[in-house]
């Protein structure tokens, strides 16, 4: 329902239909992954692979090889060749998610990917060509990366074509029950528990915390109090501590 989040859907329904790489900057768990997947499904791609890559879970060796793939033998234990996620996505998307934590050394490659779409498998000589856009996100302030020397200036500005800043859940109150609502549902229907609504103290003090981890924390905090939950609503003792207390928390101003 939010203002902000009206405008960043603007910009996705925007942005879409284009070629442009797309940068979604915005704090953990305010739901950049949800942003791609809704770009690529707004475009004429949608048809073809929306491929994934989670650049802080992969090591720098492996993150090489899992985005341009390897010939057999290129290395112990390639006993087969294997295609690399851009070669996946070939004609479609690829999800970039946490950007700032790739290598100068891979970030290299991937400025020469955007630039001439192409690349070769590690321990292959042949190039292959491929049509893929890019859509990145990262939690880190990568214009701060670029001064520091962390991040090529020359990769910054080829992603940041069409800049999305995700506003975090504290920030737009007024989604937080109908996101609450919407969770309250799906978890209801998934463990075959009957919940109508939240009590009025619990929504209170779903309103009044600041959700640090964002809409992720809030999925978090009602899939607890669904389990936790004995009756036909959800109350504020059913909430985790954490949220409970500190939505319980009064703010007194001495004039």
């Amino acid at each position: 329902k939010s203002a902000q989040l009206n405008s960043v859907k603007n910009l996705i329904s925007r942005a879409a239909p284009s070629r442009a790489n797309v940068l979604i900057t915005g704090e953990s768990g305010s739901g950049k992954e949800l942003v791609a997947k809704s770009i690529h499904e707004q475009s004429p791609r949608k048809d073809k692979p929306f491929v994934i890559v989670h650049c802080a879970a992969l090591s720098e060796s492996l993150l090489e090889s899992e985005l341009f793939g390897y010939e057999k033998g290129a290395f112990t234990g390639a006993e087969n060749q294997h295609k690399g996620r851009f070669e996946v996505a070939d004609g479609g998307t690829i999800f970039l998610d946490e950007i700032g934590e790739i290598n100068q050394a891979t970030q290299v490659k991937l400025l020469r990917v955007i630039q001439e779409k192409t690349f070769e498998r590690v321990g292959s000589s042949e190039t292959i060509n491929v049509d893929v856009r890019i859509v990145a996100a990262t939690n880190k302030d990568l214009e701060q990366m670029v001064k520091e020397g962390k991040f090529r200036n020359d990769l910054y500005y080829r992603l940041n074509v069409v800049p999305l800043r995700i506003p975090p859940l504290r920030n737009r109150k007024e989604d937080i029950e109908p996101l609450a609502m919407f969770f309250l549902n799906k978890f209801s229907s998934e463990t075959k528990k009957k919940f109508d609504s939240f009590a009025e103290e619990a929504l209170e003090a779903l309103y009044n915390y600041s959700w640090p981890g964002n809409i992720r924390e809030l999925k978090n905090c009602v899939e607890s109090a669904v389990v936790m939950c004995t009756g036909d609503e959800i109350k504020i003792e059913d909430l985790p501590a954490s949220v409970r207390e500190k939505g319980e928390e009064k703010v007194i101003s001495i004039p």
